[in-house]
This record gives structure tokens, sequence and C-alpha cells, in this order.
């Protein structure tokens, strides 16, 4: 099968940010498959800028054809230039797509829900399945979030949406939560299918906690509760600040914040003015480095900012701490807090409550057999559930069955 996959923010294996398409076309590749990835240039993926007056740079990435538009993209831009770099992408993607010859399907992955465009009028001109891939049920989410008000601008994202599921062969969902909001919507149980994100086993198999790192960073001899990722208004970190202010009274615990984003210089701005000592600041690393640091830490921050209803998504991050063999705390209600229950590898905290947040910081800390024992529980759980070569697996099944007239 000749595959065009789309994704906009595909970050690569030297990248800092969550690669599941990386992981997964690798493995594609290796069943048998030929993978065109046609992405942007991400802040966090790895790849190489381009000179302005450059529109296109192809590559190859362990097997993978990579067709880079040149569309930069970082967190920290203002709106404006979010949304221009979600239209032009989604032009020289519909170009880089009717490029490629003998496709067989089109496989599109959200977000943005803008990569629907080049995913479905590509596949429809080229008389092929069209697969698409949510990862965030937009606008639904941003509207539940404040991010987007009701009115035009929710409008035109609500017709992106309608557009990009309209012609779908069938539509993937990251979790279930996705699953079920789009079945109480109407749409047909057979169109849908759920494929979490999980993460790479292999990336995981041989953990050596890099313990140099942290002493490095005075960490040494504390109980970390490590959060790795986006820090954006999204994510609503600010709570883990207000948490720690609980644990003012814990030396032995700390609070460890590792990557970059919108939100960073306040949040440490917040920090020093509460004179909070048990929160650190590192910079991101790339994924292969940072699955040691975090074979170091002890518990894992599953953290999003409150919204008016229980969130469906579940993220990259909790998988990440179930192969590391470390413990979650998830401090929103919804699918993520629900899987973590069900599978028994971490806790769910109150919502809104950054002082049970810090409560159950301190149980994990205080309880160093039971958080040993639920990690080793995690890590297994996630080597035989949740690892990338069963969830390539699974999209080549969706895919072939697709290619069934």
């Amino acid at each position: 099968m000749r595959l065009v996959y789309i994704h906009q923010h595909f970050v690569t294996g030297d990248g800092f940010g969550p690669n599941r398409s990386y992981d997964v076309s690798r493995y594609l590749v290796r069943m048998g498959h030929e993978v065109i990835m046609i992405c942007g240039i991400y802040w966090q993926s790895g790849l190489e800028k381009m000179p302005w007056w450059r529109l296109f740079r192809v590559q190859w990435i362990d097997g993978i054809k990579v067709v880079v538009c040149n569309v930069p993209y970082h967190n920290k831009m203002r709106v404006p230039a979010r949304m221009w770099a979600f239209l032009k992408f989604m032009i020289l993607a519909t170009v880089a797509s009717l490029w490629q010859r003998k496709v067989d399907l089109v496989f599109a992955t959200s977000t943005p829900t803008t990569v629907g465009v080049p995913g479905r009028v590509s596949a429809t001109l080229k008389r092929v399945p069209y697969v698409f891939e949510v990862r965030d049920l937009w606008p639904e989410d941003l509207l539940a979030a404040d991010r987007i008000k009701p009115g035009f601008e929710y409008k035109v994202w609500e017709w992106l949406e309608s557009f990009s599921y309209k012609t779908a062969r069938k539509i993937l969902l990251v979790s279930r939560g996705f699953h079920d909001r789009l079945l109480e919507r109407g749409f047909p149980p057979q169109m849908l299918e759920t494929i979490v994100l999980g993460a790479d086993g292999a990336l995981f198999a041989d953990l050596k906690p890099n313990h140099d790192y942290i002493r490095e960073h005075g960490l040494d001899g504390k109980t970390i509760a490590v959060y790795a990722g986006s820090i954006s208004d999204a994510n609503g970190l600010y709570q883990v600040i207000d948490a720690a202010e609980y644990l003012r009274d814990r030396p032995d615990i700390a609070i460890v914040l590792i990557g970059d984003g919108r939100s960073r210089a306040g949040l440490e701005a917040k920090a020093t003015e509460k004179g909070l000592t048990n929160v650190y600041f590192l910079d991101p690393l790339p994924k292969k480095d940072l699955v040691h640091v975090m074979a170091a830490c002890h518990i894992g921050l599953m953290i999003l900012k409150p919204i008016r209803r229980p969130r469906w998504v579940t993220p990259n991050k909790i998988f990440d701490y179930m192969f590391t063999g470390i413990p979650s705390v998830v401090n929103y209600a919804g699918t993520t807090a629900e899987l973590v229950e069900q599978e028994d590898v971490g806790l769910a905290a109150e919502p809104h409550s950054a002082e049970d947040l810090a409560a159950k910081i301190i149980y994990w800390a205080d309880h160093p057999e039971q958080r040993a024992s639920v990690g080793r529980h995690a890590r297994r759980t996630a080597m035989s559930k949740y690892d990338r070569t069963i969830i390539a697996q699974r999209l080549s099944d969706v895919f072939q069955q697709c290619l069934q007239p």
C-alpha cells in the first residue's frame, strides 16, 4: 500500500514533542507499506528550517518519504500567526498531496482540523479512500476551553470539521471519550474506530535512569513529580504552582516541569513571586534522552486547564509515564482519569483542586513501595496493550479494510 499521511505537526525521532506519527510510519514501512509524510516545520519537530522563498523540501527519514512544507509553527505564536500557519499549510499540503503518484489511500490526522481539506481534496481527485483521525474535537474542545467564542469563528471551524469528516471511509479516534461523543452526535458505529496514541515500547525497553541529570539540577534525594511537555495556556500549569504552595513544608518533594511554551515565563514569574523553591523549570529534551530522565523521577503529572465538562482526550504523556514505570496523578475528570483508575496505574485528583493535587503527590511520596509496585504494573500494562507496534498493525488493518470495495 502506498499511503499519503498528512500531519502538520509531525515530529521526528530527534524532536522534542509527541512523535506517534513518526513511530507508526516507521513500523508501517517495516510491514512493507510506502509512507509519504506531508508536514510543516513544527518547533519541536527536529526538522531543519528552510529559506523563506522555498516552498517544499523532500527528505528520507528511516524509510519514510517526508515532504516538508515551509510552514513554521510554534506554540508561542499569537492567534493571527497561528491561523495563517494553518491556512498556508492547508494550501501547500493540498499541492504536495496532489503531486504524489500511484497513491492507494490518504490519511490525515488533526489537529488542526484544516488538515482535512488537503486530505479530502486529494483523495477525491485521486479517487482513493480517505481516512481522518481526530486528536482533539475541534471546535467543541476550543469552545469548552474558552479559546474561541460562539459566533462566526466557531461556525467556520464547525464547517471545517464537517468537511473533514464527510467523505471519510473511517474516522479514527485517539480516545474512547472522542468515540463516545461522536456516537452521541449520531455518527454510525461502523464508521468509527478508536486507536489510542500509545508509545514506542522499543524506546523504553532499556531504560537507564539518568541520575547524573538529577544531581546536576539539585534534585538528588528528592521525590520528583515530573511534567514533561508543552507549557501553554491549554495545559493550565498554574494549578501545579498552586499545588506547590501546599508542599512548602515538604522539602523532600520537587515539582519538575520539563518543556517550553508561551506560558513558561509567566509561570516562572509566579513561582518566584510566591517564593517557591520546590518548582524547577527545565529545558525540553529529545525524547530519546527524556525517557531516561523520567525513569529517574517518581510521579508523572497529567495536567490540563479546567473546562466546563469532563475532558475526552487521552494525551501522549499518560502512556509515556506508564512505559517509564511511574504512577500518574491526573488533575481533570474524563477519559484519562478513567483509564488511570481502570488500569490501576495512578490516581485522579479532584478537578480544579490544587490542594487535592498536592495531597495525591504527597500520597505517592509517602508510599514508596506501593508507588514502585504500581509503576511496575503500569509498565507491564503499557508493553502488552499500548505499544506502537500494536497500534501500527491496527492502523494497517483499518487501511486495508478501507481499500476493500
